[in-house]
C-alpha cells in the first residue's frame, strides 16, 4: 500500500477474482477516493479481450443512475488494463444476517436494485450477474436506512466466454443466481436479470441460495427442472404469498415471469405488507410449462439503438421481450472473429525460420557431393548436420503452411521447430557471452529473439480461440 499506479495512490486492497483485484485509492487531481480495478496482467495482454473491455467499459459508463456504480475512466497502465469506478464507503449486500435483518429492509434493498435495472434494460444494457456481492449498501444520511447500489455491471464477466474462472467458488456463487436460460445456452433478455434478483431476495430472506448445492451439476439441475422451494417453510414468519412472488419471477418459462424488475420488487412488497400482489395469476415452476402469448405492449418510450452487440429476435418458444430493442447483455455480447493476427505473424516468422534451415542442409549435400576423398568425420557431420537442418526446415516450412491453414498440427508443428531453434540459439548465445564473440552474438541473439517470439504465440491463448473458431466454422 502507498505505491502509485496510474497517478492513483493506492491505500488498500477492496476484493480480489478470478479477473484482477479492486483498490481504494485517492484521485489524482480531485479529492475524492475512487475504487481502481486492475485486471491481471495475462488477461490485459490478449488484444481481443482488450478491444472488448474497452467496447463494454464505454457502455456501462453511459449509465447513469444513483443505484448504479458510476465508472470515471479507464486504461492501460504498466502492462495492466485499469478502470477507475466510484467508491461506495460501505460494504455489500453479502454481510447482511438474515437473523437480524428486517425483510421490510431487504424488499426495498431488493426494490433499489430493481429501480437501477429497469434504467439499465431500458438503455439497453443487462447487467447478467445479478447476487447480493455485486449489491453495495452505501452508508446513508439522516437517519435513513442504506440504500443499494449496484455494481459490477459486466466488467466482472468479460472473460466467461473466452476462458475459465480461476476460482471454482466463484463460478459456483454465479452459478447460483443464474437463470434457466442462461444454463441453457439460449438468448436472454431483461427477465434473465429479474430471475437472479428473485434469487437474491430468497437467499437474503432464507440465509441461502434457492438450490444450495456445492456440486455446480445439482446447481443447474435445480435451476432447470426443480419448483421453486417456499421461503415460507424456513421463514414461517413470511406471509406465504411472498412463495408465489419469488415462484413466478423465478418461473422457468421467462414469458411467465412480471414484465419489469420494478413490478416484481413491487409485487414482494405488497406480499410482505399482507396485500394482493399477483391476482388471479398462477406462477409455473417446472422447467417445460406451455408459454403463454405475451400481450402487446405500449411503444418503449426509451427505446434507442443497443450499444452493443444484439442478441438474435426472441421468437414465439421463448417469449417476446417487453422491450423492443432486443437486449444486449454486456459480459456475453458477441465478439467478432478472432483475427489471428499473432498466429499469422508467428507463421510468417516460422516460414523465414525454415527457409534459414533450408541453407545449412544445402550446404551440407553440396559438401558430400563435392567432398570426395574427405575424412570419415566430415562425412558423418555433414550427413548429421543437414538431417537436423532438413528436418527442421521440414517442420518449421511444413507447420506454418498448415497453421495459416488453421490445422492445429501446424501449430504444434512449428512450436516443436521454433522451441529446438530457440534452444539451440540460447546455448549460442550464451557461448558467444562467455566467450565474448562477437560474430555469435551477431547470429545467434536476433535467432533467438525470432524463435522465441514464435513459440510463445504458438502457446497464447489469442492464437488457441483463433484456430478454435476455424474448426467450429468448418463444422
Amino acid at each position: 500500500m502507498g505505491q502509485t499506479f496510474a497517478e492513483y495512490l493506492i491505500e488498500d486492497v477492496l476484493g480480489q477474482g478470478g479477473m484482477g483485484t479492486v483498490y481504494r485509492a485517492r484521485h489524482p487531481r480531485l479529492p475524492r477516493l475512487v475504487a481502481l480495478k486492475l485486471l491481471h496482467r495475462a488477461v490485459s495482454q490478449d488484444e481481443e479481450l482488450r478491444r472488448r473491455f474497452i467496447r463494454e467499459a464505454n457502455v456501462v459508463a453511459r449509465l447513469e443512475h444513483p443505484g448504479i456504480v458510476g465508472i470515471y475512466d479507464r486504461g492501460t497502465h504498466d502492462g495492466h488494463l485499469w478502470i477507475s469506478m466510484q467508491y461506495i464507503a460501505g460494504t455489500d449486500a453479502t454481510r447482511l444476517d438474515h437473523h437480524s435483518t428486517s425483510p421490510a429492509h431487504v424488499v426495498q434493498i431488493i426494490a433499489d436494485t430493481a429501480d437501477a435495472l429497469d434504467y439499465a434494460h431500458s438503455q439497453g444494457v443487462l447487467h447478467r450477474d445479478i447476487k447480493p456481492a455485486n449489491i453495495l449498501l452505501a452508508p446513508s444520511h439522516s437517519g435513513r436506512a442504506p440504500r443499494a447500489v449496484l455494481t459490477d455491471f459486466g466488467i466482472a464477466r468479460l472473460l466467461e466466454s473466452d476462458t475459465k474462472l480461476t476460482a471454482t467458488g466463484t463460478f459456483t456463487a454465479t452459478l447460483a443466481y443464474a437463470s434457466p436460460e442462461q444454463l441453457s445456452g439460449e438468448p436472454i433478455d431483461h427477465r434473465a436479470d429479474q430471475y437472479s434478483l428473485a434469487c437474491t431476495l430468497y437467499t437474503l430472506l432464507a440465509g441461502q441460495t434457492p438450490f444450495p448445492s456445492t456440486n455446480p451439476g445439482q446447481i443447474i439441475t435445480g435451476h432447470l427442472t426443480k419448483p421453486v422451494p417456499r421461503l415460507s417453510e424456513s421463514r414461517p414468519d413470511l406471509p406465504p404469498p411472498l412463495d408465489d412472488v419469488i415462484a413466478r419471477a423465478m418461473a422457468k418459462q421467462r414469458q411467465d415471469r412480471f414484465t419489469t424488475c420494478s413490478e416484481f420488487a413491487a409485487a414482494a412488497t405488497a406480499a410482505l405488507h399482507g396485500q394482493s400482489a399477483l391476482g388471479a395469476r398462477s406462477a409455473p415452476t417446472v422447467l417445460n410449462s406451455p408459454p403463454a402469448p405475451s400481450p402487446p405492449q405500449a411503444p418503449d418510450p426509451w427505446r434507442r439503438v443497443s450499444p452493443t452487440l444484439h442478441n438474435p429476435q426472441p421468437d414465439r418458444h421463448t417469449g417476446e421481450s417487453m422491450y423492443l430493442e432486443p437486449m444486449s447483455p454486456v459480459s456475453l455480447a458477441p465478439s467478432l472473429p478472432p483475427r489471428g493476427r499473432g498466429a499469422k505473424f508467428a507463421a510468417v516468422l516460422s516460414l523465414i525460420l525454415g527457409l534459414i534451415a533450408v541453407i545449412p542442409t544445402v550446404t551440407a549435400v553440396f559438401g558430400l557431393i563435392v567432398g570426395h576423398g574427405q575424412a570419415f568425420d566430415d562425412t558423418v557431420g555433414l550427413i548429421a548436420g543437414g538431417l537436423i537442418s532438413g528436418s527442421l526446415a521440414v517442420l518449421l516450412i511444413g507447420g506454418s503452411i498448415a497453421l495459416l491453414a488453421r490445422k492445429r498440427l501446424g501449430r504444434w508443428a512449428v512450436a516443436l521447430g521454433s522451441g529446438i531453434v530457440s534452444f539451440g540459439a540460447v546455448a549460442l548465445v550464451a557461448q558467444g557471452l562467455v566467450s565474448a564473440d562477437q560474430a555469435i552474438l551477431a547470429i545467434a541473439t536476433p535467432v533467438a529473439l525470432v524463435s522465441l517470439t514464435v513459440l510463445w504465440n504458438m502457446f497464447s491463448p489469442s492464437t488457441i480461440r483463433w484456430l478454435e473458431h476455424g474448426r467450429s466454422a468448418r463444422r
